[in-house]
């Protein structure tokens, strides 16, 4: 049965006797129009729900809506994006950039050329960015009146922008910045020598793996991410025993890149590391280079007892793609923290399929509008 009729299937059975369906839709239609009419219902009902949310007068439920936006891909949505990157709260405006670059690339490039001007450094940051990802030579002036900017961050993210637009010398600059100074700025340096993937980032990558501050040694190993090699193993399993979780937790994500026959037999143990973020990352670790064990450990944190970790398994789900998915989604899509549902639901949307379809309907009417936003966006992107 091809996909699509599986998700008609679905439409019949979950919508015929739903709210959704007001009594004079789902009466009098045939069967041949009755799944269009419920695909057009809630079409119409996702749409309200985001209106309703960017209408809301708290800040992060209007985020929220933008980011619900982005994530459907639906270009019936611009307009609302639009209104989002004129909101008056800077989150709302990021949010809003961010997601219409999943729909449209000329209205991301007429929105990021006027936010890089924001009032607020990250909205201006995030416009350079996102203006240097999509190759816009035509910005490059604006760009580089940046590099005159009073924040050193929007500096940084000028030079980093023109260095994408191809001008390389500004990498020395970004290189420059890593040798001390406010920590923040080197965290930035090291998240774009990261985005640069050439032997000569790479290796100062590396060798920011001796530092002494564990926050610069956690930044490096996810700025090196799939680029870790064998040539990285010792290390890693150095930094694999760290006294800081985080640090730990971090070198075992990336010993999953490392070649399987390499990386699965070393991880194994982190399975049952006391901190659960730990042994998290190592079952991710492992799925990642192809090892089946461990997978209890997904189940055991989407059942845990802190908040901030169950949202964190539930998240990684939308990537992670184990037998227990769809129903380790349904455990969180229930929990009663929002934060795990706000997590779960966009984990739901990214695995797609009929199985996503099905766990989203009823998060339409959750208790929390921002939920219920981020399940419309992710239904949206379903029914495309």
């Amino acid at each position: 049965m091809p996909w699509s009729t599986k998700i008609g299937v679905i439409i019949m059975v979950l919508l015929l006797d739903s709210p959704l369906l007001s009594a004079g839709e789902s009466v009098g239609l045939d069967s041949e129009k009755k799944p269009t009419a419920a695909i057009a219902s809630i079409r119409d009902r996702c749409h309200s729900i985001l209106k309703e949310a960017m209408a809301s007068e708290e800040a992060f439920v209007r985020s929220g809506a933008m980011r619900a936006a982005g994530d459907s891909k639906d270009p019936e949505l611009i307009p609302l994006l639009e209104k989002g990157s004129r909101d008056f709260y800077p989150t709302t405006r990021l949010f809003a950039v961010q997601g219409i670059q999943k729909i449209s690339k000329d209205h991301t490039k007429t929105i990021a050329r006027k936010l890089i001007e924001d009032s607020n450094m990250w909205v201006r940051i995030a416009a350079l960015d996102i203006l240097s990802e999509l190759g816009d030579g035509d910005s490059r002036e604006a760009i580089r009146s940046m590099l005159k900017a009073p924040d050193r961050m929007v500096r940084l993210a000028a030079a980093f922008a023109l260095y994408r637009l191809g001008e390389l010398e500004y990498l020395e600059e970004i290189i420059d910045s890593l040798r001390g100074g406010d920590v923040v700025n080197r965290y930035q340096a090291i998240s774009y020598l990261g985005k640069i993937r050439t032997d000569k980032t790479l290796g100062h990558l590396v060798r920011l793996l001796d530092e002494k501050e564990d926050e610069i040694v956690s930044y490096s190993l996810k700025a090196i991410g799939e680029r870790a090699d064998i040539e990285l193993l010792r290390p890693l399993e150095r930094l694999s025993r760290h006294a800081n979780p985080r640090v730990r937790q971090q070198a075992v994500l990336e010993m999953g890149y490392l070649p399987p026959q390499a990386a699965i037999e070393k991880l194994k143990p982190f399975c049952a590391d006391q901190d659960p973020m730990v042994k998290l990352s190592a079952a991710i670790a492992i799925h990642r280079a192809g090892g089946g064990d461990c997978q209890n450990v997904f189940a055991e944190s989407i059942h845990h007892s802190d908040f901030g970790v169950r949202s964190s398994s539930a998240r990684i789900l939308g990537d992670i793609a184990i037998a227990q998915r769809p129903q380790l989604l349904a455990t969180a899509l229930r929990d009663p923290n929002s934060r795990v549902r706000t997590a779960a639901v966009r984990a739901t949307g990214m695995m797609g399929g009929a199985a996503a379809f099905q766990l989203l309907i009823p998060m339409l009417e959750d208790s929390q509008l921002v939920i219920r936003a981020y399940a419309a966006g992710s239904l949206l992107k379903l029914l495309k």
